[in-house]
């Protein structure tokens, strides 16, 4: 694949995709080279560790040790761990029957704890999945209209969500997760985490449009965040993007905004986490380096 070139540039393709861009940032080398990066600790996992069986019974994140009120009520799923405190500093939360309302206050296993009345569930152990998903499958806990969603696909016997949302026709890289502090993070803007994706339009894309795109579209709710655009040198109706934004349906409303109709949406990468090696509809759960990576991108201590 060949990158934008910007107007005044020389660049020299192979079908290779290796492109010199002077003074370019934006390479396909440098895509290929993160790309494949991402990809290492997936492409050496056995195809036997694909994830068809149930996963090992829960166990106590607690253990024996004291933790914080905020990190038991996080690891619980039902918020993040910053919204736990203000709960906490609202006098939402009781511990064994008692209101507490002090930040940094720190439980045993055998607390008992509720949010607003109600007891928090049962503390999981925390699981970590991606799933490459297939088309026709809502991105949904459950669906109103009683359509296939992405828990009819993954048979396990922990609670798991999706980490962000994926539209009913986009296929490609998903999260699954029972943390709610990793998930929340991942999502927020502030941590700028990268998302790749292959599009594929109705017609070309001219340069001076994906130009435009790399500086920024002006939409309904607000202007796009720069990105990069990466043609592939089979066609220019096929383009890479990488975006550091999570806007519901960002890719599709970016390039009808200039005319065009996206007729595929595959997402390659999510915060550095492929899905090299998944058929459609399978998944695996991550390996604990993986895990432990995505927790230093957003700053959680493990």
């Amino acid at each position: 694949m060949k990158t934008f070139k910007k107007s005044g540039e020389k660049s020299k393709t192979s079908f290779s995709g290796k492109t010199s861009v002077s003074k370019n940032k934006f390479t396909s080398d440098k895509f290929f080279k993160k790309d494949k990066n991402s990809i290492k600790s997936t492409s050496r996992r056995k195809s036997s560790e694909i994830i068809h069986t149930k996963p090992k019974p829960s166990v106590s994140k607690l253990e024996n040790r004291p933790i914080r009120l905020n990190k038991v009520i996080a690891d619980s799923g039902i918020t993040s761990r910053r919204n736990a405190d203000e709960l906490i500093t609202s006098g939402a939360v009781k511990v064994n029957g008692r209101v507490v309302t002090t930040l940094g206050t720190k439980v045993n296993v055998d607390d008992r704890i509720s949010v607003n009345g109600n007891p928090i569930p049962e503390n999981d152990r925390k699981v970590y999945f991606v799933i490459n998903k297939p088309k026709d499958i809502i991105v949904s806990v459950k669906d109103e209209r009683d359509r296939k969603t992405i828990l009819d696909i993954m048979k396990v016997n922990t609670r798991i969500f999706p980490v962000g949302r994926l539209d009913r026709n986009t296929t490609g890289v998903l999260l699954m997760t029972n943390d709610g502090e990793l998930s929340h993070r991942l999502l927020h803007p502030s941590y700028q985490i990268e998302r790749t994706y292959s599009v594929l339009l109705d017609k070309e894309l001219t340069h001076k449009d994906a130009a435009q795109i790399e500086k920024g579209v002006e939409l309904e709710d607000g202007k796009t965040s720069p990105c990069k655009v990466i043609y592939d040198p089979r066609s220019n109706k096929k383009v890479i993007m990488i975006l550091k934004e999570g806007r519901n349906h960002e890719v599709k409303r970016i390039f009808m905004h200039l005319g065009y109709n996206v007729r595929q949406l595959d997402r390659k990468v999510f915060a550095d986490i492929s899905a090299m090696h998944l058929q459609r509809g399978e998944y695996r759960q991550l390996t604990k380096k993986e895990v432990n990576y995505l927790k230093k991108l957003v700053g959680i201590e493990f």
